[in-house]
């Protein structure tokens, strides 16, 4: 007895052992009526628990065959069963049901495609299970999903990070080969325009005892003076080219190694660096409409706030910049393309006028996977705007050092950002997609609410 009380006592309950699971989880009852689910697969599905709850797993699994069966209990509610035809269609997935309970033997089903109104009509493609067991005299169906999206994103994003780390080693191996000539060729630039200034200083205050010992040839001194002080200023120039371009490369190089400062951890609110970032944006492109979509009950982040900023200022001026060539390519185009158009249709033009937008969204992302690690929850933040978009070709690799898709870009402001984000422990997606209203280029940051007390 007192076995059988302890293990009453110690038994975990079935609901939070599932809502603390990697897999969706859905409980099922002998009717085919979902009773319970767990945040995954609120999360996977995109649907609230309270609009499943009582649903039908057909409504999710196969609506098309509910819609047929709902169809034959009406076109049978007046007749006899004598008279029901004899090529009856055959429900496939109940049947499937009735066969795991009736057999008590499991099932799986692969590439399963799930699109319902409940979600939106978002596609979405899961591998499912069937379990049927017995619970407290009831006989239930457990269905768990796996979605094949989800997985392929953690596993491109793993196979992106381990090619980013290998990148990043070998850019900063090669930075710290250049490093050091570098600075032996500023040392010796300087130390070379320090001899110039001497040599015409020496030459001058020859060429001017000359010029009192001998007033004849004074007009021939002077010439020798000044030919002299434009030689040395040419050398000058020379030397200033040399210092001057090994500072800039210098520059590229500190860029390309990175900072080795570890982030400053503080807790704050993430809508403070964002606002800050907002108003430099709104003064240096007044042209853009900003648009916020704030989750205002968010937690509170701990974070580095400068590196925060500076994350955030390098995206938002990517997106105004791309707006802005956007919106300069659209005017030139619509300026040749008026010369030949009616009065009319160019005023109509003018009418629907290009208008660059940055919408900013804050939410908070349930049991979201960042490089292998499960998080109940963690922040997300999306930064979208309707400029040129991405070429496709370089989505991959956008986050890779010395990859831009602007001619004036260097490619290291994205290659910073990952960095952070890195150090945050947190990661960052891009898309960029030909929508009705335009093209849109979405980043969306993820980063964990708490960090780890030591930093490896």
């Amino acid at each position: 007895m007192t076995a059988d009380f302890i293990t009453t006592k110690t038994t975990p309950d079935l609901a939070f052992v599932s809502q603390h699971l990697f897999t969706a989880i859905l409980w099922v009852n002998d009717q085919l009526s979902i009773t319970r689910l767990n945040a995954q697969a609120e999360q996977l599905l995109a649907i609230s628990s309270g609009r499943l709850i009582n649903q039908s797993i057909l409504t999710l699994l196969a609506p098309d065959e509910l819609k047929l069966k709902e169809n034959a209990s009406i076109d049978n509610v007046s007749d006899d069963s004598e008279n029901k035809p004899l090529d009856e269609p055959l429900y496939s997935l109940t049947e499937r049901f009735n066969q795991a309970q009736n057999y008590q033997q499991p099932f799986i089903d692969h590439d399963h495609v799930i699109q319902t109104p409940l979600n939106g009509n978002l596609l979405l493609s899961v591998d499912y299970s069937v379990t049927p067991v017995i619970y407290e005299q009831q006989s239930y169906f457990i269905i768990e999903m796996w979605g094949k999206d989800r997985q392929s994103r953690i596993s491109e994003e793993q196979r992106q990070q381990q090619q980013y780390a290998v990148a990043r080693h070998m850019l900063r191996s090669v930075a710290h080969e250049i490093k050091n000539p570098l600075a032996g060729i500023r040392g010796a630039a300087q130390l070379l325009q320090r001899q110039f200034i001497k040599f015409s200083d020496a030459n001058t205050t020859t060429a001017n005892s000359h010029s009192n010992a001998f007033s004849i040839s004074q007009d021939t001194s002077a010439g020798t003076n000044d030919d002299l002080q434009k030689m040395n200023q040419k050398l000058r120039n020379y030397t200033d080219i040399i210092i001057s371009e090994t500072d800039r490369l210098t520059h590229l190089i500190a860029q390309l190694l990175g900072s080795n400062q570890l982030p400053n951890w503080q807790t704050l609110n993430v809508h403070e660096p964002l606002e800050h970032v907002l108003t430099l944006v709104v003064s240096q492109y007044p042209q853009v409409t900003i648009q916020r979509d704030y989750d205002l009950s968010l937690p509170e982040l701990c974070a580095d706030k400068d590196q925060l900023i500076q994350v955030f200022l390098n995206i938002m001026n990517n997106a105004c910049e791309s707006m802005t060539e956007f919106e300069q390519t659209l005017q030139q185009n619509k300026l040749s393309a008026s010369k030949e158009l009616p009065l009319t249709d160019v005023q109509t033009d003018r009418e629907t006028a290009y208008q660059p937008t940055l919408h900013i969204q804050t939410r908070v992302a349930f049991q979201h996977t960042i490089v292998g690690q499960q998080h109940k929850q963690v922040l997300q933040i999306t930064i979208t705007d309707n400029g040129s978009g991405i070429d496709p070709a370089l989505i991959g690799q956008i986050f890779f050092p010395m990859v831009t898709s602007r001619a004036a870009g260097t490619g290291l402001g994205l290659s910073i950002v990952q960095d952070i984000i890195s150090h945050h422990h947190g990661m960052i997606d891009v898309s960029s997609t030909e929508e009705a209203n335009g093209k849109q280029t979405r980043f969306t940051l993820y980063l964990p609410f708490t960090q780890p007390v030591t930093e490896s």
